[in-house]
């Protein structure tokens, strides 16, 4: 494959050297790899869209809900993050009390012995082998996640996918689903995933920037549930990327249950036909409370 420099890109788009390293260091510019302090571009790579010809579908009508905050400071004053909880028994039993939620949502059959198994080190005869993959997947994401300090880039969060899906599919896992997104913000409107996608990290990265970590953690978790932007385990997905961002703020993810999944989809009924994030920012905040009581008694 030919490449090209982040100057002949530039040429080419009809914009700046800047603008153009930007966009790579977002994660806009599919296949671009840096070299040292350099970038350089699949000759064939298609320019970026402009995100002010996306504005037409920016989630104006999102209204995202609010928190407490002075209690959830609190929270995070008394019990700090750091790589000690990688080795935490509770953290680990919360990542399990949390994907049981999260299959009982995506309606996946499972059996909580065989999860017990699964993570106490042996191979469950009677599990499909993508069950397993899944299942070590995600807890290891989930103990990864301890250490992000950075802001979501599109390029990270396709990076999750893939390692979500390692051993159940590694040729399409980091392709965005081909078709418009699951649930229109208006009726009949079609929208490509693609272009939501890049629209929700614009919003991300300049709307939603100054906003409490729960908050902005439930937006994300909530429009990537409505976008759908891969083919499978969205519901799980999903929640990793609402984890990360929690985690990089200084929280711990919500501990969800399964009984409280009803709870969830009411609430996520909620803001999708009124863009009212209320309800779903109130479960998420009692999830991260729950999190909390669990790990640390407080």
């Amino acid at each position: 494959m030919k490449y090209i420099s982040v100057t002949e890109a530039a040429k080419r788009w009809g914009i700046t050297d800047r603008r153009v390293r930007i966009l790579c260091n977002e994660g806009r510019i599919d296949g671009a790899i840096r070299l040292g302090w350099s970038w350089t571009i699949p000759d064939d790579t298609e320019k970026p869209r402009d995100g002010r010809v996306l504005r037409r579908f920016k989630n104006l009508d999102i209204r995202p809900g609010s928190v407490d905050v002075a209690l959830l400071d609190n929270l995070k004053e008394s019990f700090p993050l750091d790589d000690s909880l990688k080795e935490s028994e509770g953290y680990r039993a919360l990542i399990k009390t949390s994907l049981e939620a999260l299959l009982s949502y995506s309606e996946i059959q499972f059996n909580e012995e065989n999860i017990n198994a699964l993570y106490s080190g042996s191979v469950v005869e009677s599990m499909p082998l993508d069950m397993h993959f899944l299942l070590s997947n995600f807890r290891s994401i989930m103990i990864s996640l301890i250490s992000q300090k950075e802001k979501w880039c599109e390029k990270d969060i396709k990076e999750i996918h893939v390692r979500l899906m390692q051993g159940i599919d590694d040729t399409s896992s980091a392709l965005y689903r081909d078709g418009n997104i699951k649930y229109p913000l208006k009726e009949g409107e079609n929208v490509k995933v693609d272009v939501q996608m890049e629209t929700l990290f614009s919003q991300y990265e300049s709307s939603w920037k100054d906003l409490n970590g729960v908050v902005s953690g439930v937006l994300l978790f909530g429009e990537l549930l409505r976008i759908e932007p891969f083919e499978d385990y969205s519901t799980i997905f999903s929640y990793l990327i609402l984890s990360g961002e929690l985690l990089r703020k200084g929280f711990l993810p919500p501990c969800i249950y399964a009984d409280s999944i009803n709870e969830l989809k009411a609430a996520f009924s909620l803001a999708l036909k009124r863009g009212n994030y209320q309800d779903f920012t109130s479960f998420i905040e009692r999830g991260v409370i729950k999190s909390y009581k669990e790990l640390c008694n407080v």
